[in-house]
């Protein structure tokens, strides 16, 4: 990737095109190595509707930036399970609605029922995101790059809003539906940094067996991380991740002042000097109180109306 001025009023080189098969890959690998560790925590007999949801999200992943689908072949491939499995369980899905089956190329995606789903979860009481999304906007802008909503799953983080600013550069190195052990780029590490020191150590070792696909991670240099962060006032992911990819992020607390979610901002190296960092992060700490105190005043109201 070119080198890019930090000053923003610079001309700029356009960014190359972004290699969003690449990036799905990616996510899809991600997803399937968080699946040995879940594993262990579900209840015996539920291997089958694991799989299935495991399938069921990789279609999705890897069909997100592909209109034809993906085809039986490749989610075989990278789920690594048998292709007679894969088939049988993608019959299921397809004769719930939960997946279609392109009749041209064989290709699947997400199906009928699985956007109905996605509907109905939408409608829900969704307080954290009602109350980012005005801010994602004003951060976006502001800083004219690549801006992320990240919320905490247990001790996971699971991206769950993008907004892209006006500026040429587009980081592609997270998605929406991208999920991470707590630490693992700059909002992950934003929310793990935010947490007790005896919360920090079970996390560690709750996703000590994920960690193992992600080399860089261990528990030492996680501790570093975490200090660095709770020092510096925000996290940086120094390209840590995949390489070239920068980002600085910092924690949301709910109205319990809970570390539930974090903002952050994705460029290039060139784009995070020093005082740019203190810059966003100013930015993003603003916003970052700004949801803080409309979680409240919703919890407050909820509470007056008698409703949890």
């Amino acid at each position: 990737m070119a080198a890019v001025s930090a000053n923003a009023d610079a001309p700029r080189p356009a960014a190359p095109p972004p290699k969003l098969g690449n990036a799905a890959r990616r996510s899809a690998s991600w997803t399937i190595a968080h699946t040995a560790d879940d594993a262990a925590e579900r209840p015996s007999g539920s291997q089958s509707i694991q799989r299935a949801l495991v399938l069921l999200n990789l279609v999705g992943v890897l069909a997100r930036d592909r209109p034809d689908g993906v085809s039986l072949a490749e989610l075989t491939r990278v789920s690594g399970r048998p292709k007679a499995s894969v088939r049988r369980i993608l019959v299921a899905l397809v004769a719930e609605g939960y997946v279609e089956q392109d009749p041209d190329t064989a290709c699947y995606r997400l199906g009928l029922q699985a956007g109905v789903l996605g509907e109905l979860a939408g409608n829900r009481a969704d307080d954290l995101g009602e109350a980012s999304t005005d801010s994602l906007i004003r951060i976006a802008d502001a800083s004219t790059e690549t801006t992320f909503l990240t919320v905490r799953h247990g001790s996971y983080a699971v991206c769950t809003r993008r907004q892209e600013g006006p500026g040429p550069i587009r980081n592609y190195a997270l998605a929406v539906g991208d999920r991470h052990p707590l630490g693992i780029g700059a909002g992950s590490l934003a929310i793990l940094g935010a947490l007790s020191d005896d919360d920090v150590e079970d996390v560690l070792a709750s996703t000590a067996t994920t960690r193992d696909h992600y080399p860089g991670f261990d528990d030492d240099t996680l501790h570093d991380l975490v200090h660095r962060s709770r020092h510096d006032g925000y996290a940086l992911n120094d390209g840590r991740v995949i390489a070239g990819s920068w980002a600085l992020g910092v924690a949301v607390h709910d109205a319990a002042d809970r570390p539930v979610a974090a903002l952050s901002v994705a460029s290039i190296a060139e784009r995070f000097d020093g005082a740019r960092r203190d810059e966003l992060a100013a930015l993003l700490h603003a916003e970052a109180r700004s949801i803080h105190a409309a979680l409240t005043d919703s919890q407050k109201s909820r509470s007056a109306r008698g409703r949890p």
